[in-house]
C-alpha cells in the first residue's frame, strides 16, 4: 500500500466522520423544532440547506405557512 492511498482513505473517513455528525446535529434541530411546535404551541418554520440540498420542517400543514 503506498503512502498516497493511505491519505485518501484516511480523508474519506474523515469527511464520512463529519456527515455523520451534521446529520446528527441536522436531525436534533428537527426533532427540537417538533417539540417547541408541538408541545409550546410555538409556529415553527426549519430550513437547512446542506450542500445545495434544502431540508424544511414546518410545524403547520398550511401550504400558505410560512408568509
Amino acid at each position: 500500500m503506498d503512502i498516497t492511498n493511505v491519505k485518501r482513505n484516511d480523508e474519506g473517513k474523515r469527511t464520512k466522520r463529519k456527515n455523520e455528525g451534521i446529520n446528527r446535529r441536522k436531525d436534533t434541530l428537527i426533532k427540537k423544532a417538533y417539540e417547541l411546535g408541538e408541545f409550546d404551541g410555538i409556529d415553527v418554520a426549519l430550513i437547512i440547506c446542506k450542500y445545495s440540498q434544502y431540508t424544511t420542517y414546518r410545524s403547520r400543514d398550511y401550504a400558505s405557512w410560512p408568509p
